[in-house]
């Protein structure tokens, strides 16, 4: 129990007229502590120590006479408590505000996100008489097409990639005359990439089928790397009369867990924050995290991507794309790849972090006209990592009859 105390020994920390403080001082036995401002702490005492004194005090002639004095202590004590809790408010706020403002200060010294200039849609940098343009049910697709008197072999992008990624295993694959093909799917590259559209693996898959049969493409050998993996097993289970053979570069397909990128699409608010924070270093960042190497990560690299990401409505697309992935849905198709027959060659970085070696054994048992070839101190992208031993294992296995 709290111990009452006399009012001669309670310094009455409270705002009023002075004369009101003198003479309470003199009659009651208070002492009037003026040069105290934390009226607070009279107010915390006299709830839990004094109360009964105190409001003996109050029915004394002395507060009856200034009874409307002693309701103005009351009055004050409240506005001086609200105003208090009014000032933690604004000084939060303040707060708030001025962190905003350094964040917002650092994304455009650092030229991200929001401050990125944006490529409007059919525009190219770099421009290549290789880059070509259709418009498919009111999409704008970009590919790569180098003729050839040889076979087509159609190359098929990864996720947040694009045609580019093949641009220095092309070279090996015309040199030996083929005619070589490599599409920007929706949503990727120079591609157009529609707000609001679907880009589930399904739907990107049915969508290169549609491109392929504006091309005239069929019995291709079918290219594809990670994302672009996964739709070339699909077109294999769906639309057989495409593939003639098949090459799966560090494909997607089986349930793995989910890259960290993919993992933070599914969070609250991920476009906007990706497009806050969106810049070269993401793109250097996340290079450097899909090949073994770091030191082959270079400018020239990094540029093209972040051009290709900076493209109109591009980070939407993607977020879209991880969005949608889906192990489950996608299980129907899985089950089913003990089904392809085609003649396959399964060509894996030994040291992919993203998608590990262990999908690639599955595609060796499940695909029974297949072989595994495995390229040491390489990661998901060997295209890039490692162009040559790459184009080698696609024409050997084109050329082995």
């Amino acid at each position: 129990m709290a111990q009452e105390l006399l009012p001669s020994q309670i310094p009455i920390l409270i705002s009023g007229e002075e004369s009101f403080k003198r003479s309470l001082s003199q009659k009651s036995g208070f002492q009037c502590d003026t040069t105290v401002p934390q009226k607070l702490d009279f107010l915390f005492c006299f709830k839990s120590a004094i109360k009964p004194n105190f409001q003996a005090h109050l029915s004394s002639p002395l507060f009856r006479h200034n009874k409307q004095v002693a309701q103005g202590i009351d009055v004050d004590l409240r506005l001086q408590h609200k105003d208090k809790n009014m000032s933690k408010k604004k000084t939060f706020f303040m707060t708030t505000c001025c962190c905003f403002l350094a964040l917002f200060l650092v994304v455009a010294a650092s030229g991200c996100g929001l401050f990125i200039k944006t490529i409007p849609k059919g525009e190219i940098m770099g421009k290549a008489p290789e880059d070509k343009y259709i418009m498919i049910d009111d999409v704008n697709y970009h590919y790569l097409e180098y003729p050839g008197t040889g076979r087509d072999i159609f190359l098929l992008h990864g996720l947040a990639s694009s045609a580019y990624t093949w641009e220095k295993v092309i070279p090996y694959l015309t040199g030996q005359g083929y005619h070589v093909w490599a599409l920007d799917m929706k949503g990727f590259g120079w591609s157009d990439k529609p707000e609001d559209a679907k880009y589930d693996t399904v739907t990107l898959m049915q969508e290169v089928n549609k491109w392929m049969e504006a091309m005239g493409l069929k019995d291709v050998v079918f290219v594809g790397n990670s994302l672009g993996g996964a739709i070339a097993v699909l077109m294999a289970l769906e639309h057989p009369d495409k593939t003639e053979r098949i090459v799966l570069i560090d494909s997607a397909g089986y349930p793995i867990k989910k890259p960290f990128i993919i993992r933070m699409a599914k969070m609250p608010l991920a476009g906007e924050i990706t497009k806050l924070f969106f810049g070269r270093w993401v793109v250097e960042r996340t290079l450097e995290e899909v090949m073994f190497n770091d030191d082959k990560v270079t400018e020239e690299q990094i540029d093209a991507y972040y051009e290709r990401m900076s493209t109109e409505n591009a980070l939407d697309a993607q977020v879209a794309l991880a969005r949608s992935i889906d192990f489950e849905a996608m299980s129907v198709y899985t089950r089913r790849i003990p089904e392809i027959k085609n003649r396959t060659v399964i060509i894996w970085g030994e040291n992919d972090e993203w998608i590990p070696l262990e999908s690639g054994y599955k595609f060796r048992k499940d695909l029974s006209n297949s072989t595994l070839v495995i390229l040491p101190e390489c990661g998901h992208i060997p295209q890039e990592e490692k162009p040559e031993l790459t184009a080698k294992s696609i024409i050997d296995f084109i050329e082995k009859r």
